[in-house]
């Protein structure tokens, strides 16, 4: 360590630690980060690949400023986490390390005794380790309190930094990193960690969003992940059974004896897999080491499984959807299985992390997709074995370190409305120009100007959730008092809403609100296509019946967006003649018919392939671009709904009519006059408050893009009239 400038720069408990874990040098990236965080001047953004030492990059040179300031009042650093797991698992981590240096550290979330959260804001010292909602809790419920116990903070972490951008909590987060920086009155150095991002640039953007500060990306891409990775196809059955018995027996064979991770696409997957799995275990006389793991599950059975596969005494297979998909320590894992096609990358190299995690040993990554094309009466979405091209789409991107940028449609409307009515708790009332210029000057609401933000306080007060006072203040109203005082009120997202599907009086499940809905349009459900009767949005009903379509194709997609560039890549993948390393045999025969079959068809200069009831039209687009002109297709009379890259449409004309008169129909339409077509759908938890045209038109704005769909197809007739 002699050699180390970065190592003769650290706190002597720091070094002390150091020696006794045995370490005969730092990593780069704590080399890199170290003068930087000592010198505090820039907000910094450290990314590494998972075990590749960011958490000590960052508390090493942290807790050295801790130890050589020494005691005072407060809190010096606060580490913001998305999880409570996670937050166990740091305080575990870093305890010997603020041992050794004499340095507090603190846990807090719901699930830490109150004793243990009494003596530490009795007497605040060192790092305070919290989610954003426990935050929350402190600014509403210990508002007069928290100006001490923070006066002194100089740092603030941000781990699994990437959980954060562009979604709901990380619009929390951000505001209470601007409220506190307004309460102390000075800038605070804000370090984020993450394995996972593709855009550095914007992800500084997104950790400052006013710009008011400079920052730095710190990067080790040399220290890249070993990889061994495998995609294979299967066929269904002739006899009808699912493919689900043969990937079953593959995953026992490849996986029983040792500890892994199986992602799949939804919790109907999950537990299938698991099932088959625990009866293979069963009819072998072996003892059952394969469980689920998925958030309609209890809390006890979740931790069941992560304490089991943290404690590596026994080999264990967790079958999860994204429930394990953050950095929570569950040990060493051997590989990772995805079951179907993932549907972006973030998501994917996040699941591959948990692999591989020791110096020298390979992550290992195994894809199982389903093959359509040999079904009986197969649609052009089946012959073009979209799964399969959507799966390598994915993978060709991850190895090339694109990762999604994050959604820039959003307006978070329902975290603007919890932000606005916390700030009023913490301080008695608040005026509307000092919360435009916190929330969304300095804040991350850039994009909200000032007479949208009237329009959501006048929306706010007409539901009678705040009211101003003649002074001009506004105060939280009786509706917005519930709201306060509800135990649910600090946390900012919630699952989607979950609207029931009825047919014929009998309900047939439920649906998740992903995607844009309205009466007329086709609904893909249980393998069948429906046609949407009538919404509900209060009582959270949709109403079917049967579409005069027969059989539905069978890949959809996963639930969660899809973005451009691997929809393109898709199209590439068509086009191209060369074959992935990494797909086996039946991938191999799989994606050569379904090239001939794009080519015979001519789908990447057509756009269209009909059938004797639809139009199916391949757009390789995103999903907005999609729903879209599905949208438009159903506005128009002629029911759509979205398959994969392309839209179905029920129409067996000619194309280029239907183009026409969608492009007629847009002559007449803005976005702004589409979004009184559809029925204003509440994508966040506080959008009820709102005026129904401030959520209707924040709805279109995150879902739909006319403008880019009104060029598409101007270009398209263009083309059409030319062939």
């Amino acid at each position: 360590m002699s050699e180390s400038n970065s190592f003769n720069r650290l706190s002597h408990g720091v070094q002390r630690w150091i020696y006794r874990q045995g370490w005969q040098s730092l990593r780069a990236v704590q080399e890199k980060a170290t003068p930087v965080i000592l010198d505090a001047s820039k907000d910094i953004l450290i990314t590494a690949p998972t075990a590749g030492g960011k958490t000590e990059a960052a508390f090493l040179p942290v807790i050295s400023w801790l130890e050589d300031r020494g005691p005072e009042c407060g809190y010096g650093v606060l580490c913001l986490s998305p999880l409570k797991a996670l937050i166990n698992d740091q305080f575990q981590r870093l305890e010997m390390l603020c041992e050794s240096s004499g340095t507090a550290i603190t846990p807090w979330h719901g699930d830490i005794s109150s004793s243990l959260k009494k003596r530490s804001w009795k007497s605040p010292q060192g790092v305070l380790l919290i989610t954003p909602e426990s935050l929350e809790a402190m600014f509403v419920t210990r508002a007069h309190e928290l100006k001490a116990r923070v006066q002194n903070l100089h740092y603030v972490v941000i781990d699994e930094f990437h959980a954060f951008i562009g979604r709901e909590r990380g619009q929390q987060l951000l505001s209470l990193l601007a409220r506190l920086e307004q309460l102390i009155g000075r800038p605070l150095c804000r370090i984020a960690l993450s394995a996972t991002i593709g855009d550095p640039d914007m992800a500084l953007g997104f950790l400052r969003p006013d710009g008011s500060r400079s920052g730095i990306h710190l990067d080790v891409a040399h220290e890249s992940l070993q990889l061994q990775l495998m995609l294979k196809s299967y066929i269904p059955p002739q006899d009808d059974l699912p493919v689900s018995i043969e990937m079953a027996q593959d995953l026992f064979l490849w996986l029983r004896g040792s500890s892994h991770l199986v992602f799949a696409n939804s919790r109907r997957t999950v537990e299938e897999i698991t099932d088959r799995l625990g009866k293979l275990c069963e009819t072998r006389g072996l003892p059952l080491e394969f469980f689920a793991h998925h958030g309609s599950l209890s809390r006890d059975v979740r931790h069941f499984v992560e304490q089991r596969l943290k404690g590596g005494e026994k080999p264990t297979t967790a079958v999860a959807t994204s429930t394990l998909e953050l950095g929570i320590d569950i040990g060493e894992v051997t590989s990772v299985a995805q079951i179907g096609a993932p549907a972006n990358v973030s998501s994917l190299r996040q699941r591959l992390g948990r692999s591989g995690r020791r110096e020298g040993t390979p992550a290992i990554l195994r894809l199982l997709v389903t093959g359509h094309g040999d079904r009986n009466n197969p649609s052009p979405i089946d012959l073009l074995e979209a799964e399969l091209f959507q799966a390598i789409a994915v993978i060709e991107l991850m190895l090339e370190r694109w990762v999604e940028p994050p959604d820039q449609y959003s307006l978070h409307l329902s975290t603007l409305v919890q932000q606005i009515l916390s700030m009023i708790a913490f301080k008695g009332g608040i005026n509307a120009a000092s919360a435009y210029r916190t929330l969304c000057q300095q804040g991350p609401w850039q994009n909200i100007t000032p007479d949208f933000f009237a329009r959501v306080l006048r929306g706010l007060g007409a539901n009678q959730v705040v009211r101003q006072l003649p002074t001009g203040e506004l105060i939280v109203d009786d509706v917005g008092e519930r709201i306060v005082s509800s135990h649910t009120f600090y946390t900012a997202f919630e699952v989607p809403e979950e609207y029931r599907l009825v047919a014929k009086g009998k309900t047939l499940g439920t649906l998740p609100l992903t995607t844009p809905y309205m009466e007329g349009q086709l609904l893909i459900f249980s393998g069948r296509r429906w046609a949407v009767q009538s919404i509900d949005p209060q009582a959270k009903v949709m109403t079917l019946v049967r579409a005069k379509s027969g059989l539905a194709p069978t890949f959809g997609g996963e639930s969660a967006p899809v973005h451009q560039r691997i929809r393109q890549r898709m199209r590439e993948l068509y086009l191209r003649d060369d074959l992935p390393r990494f797909c086996d045999s039946q991938s191999a025969e799989l994606v050569a018919r379904a090239r001939q079959y794009f080519r015979d068809r001519h789908v990447d200069t057509r756009h269209f392939v009909q059938d004797d009831r639809n139009l199916f039209w391949f757009i390789w687009d995103d999903d907005r671009m999609l729903d879209t002109l599905k949208i438009l297709a159903t506005l128009i009379d002629h029911p759509a709904d979205r398959m994969g890259p392309c839209i179905m449409v029920q129409y067996t004309g000619d194309p280029r009519h239907l183009i026409s008169k969608i492009h007629d129909y847009l002559t007449d339409y803005t976005q702004d006059d589409l979004a009184t077509e559809i029925k204003p759908q509440p994508l966040g938890k506080f959008d009820e408050s709102l005026s129904e045209d401030v959520i209707r038109e924040a709805f279109v704005r995150e879902k739909l893009d006319v403008e880019r769909a009104a060029a598409y197809i101007s270009g398209l007739m263009a083309n059409l009239a030319r062939d």
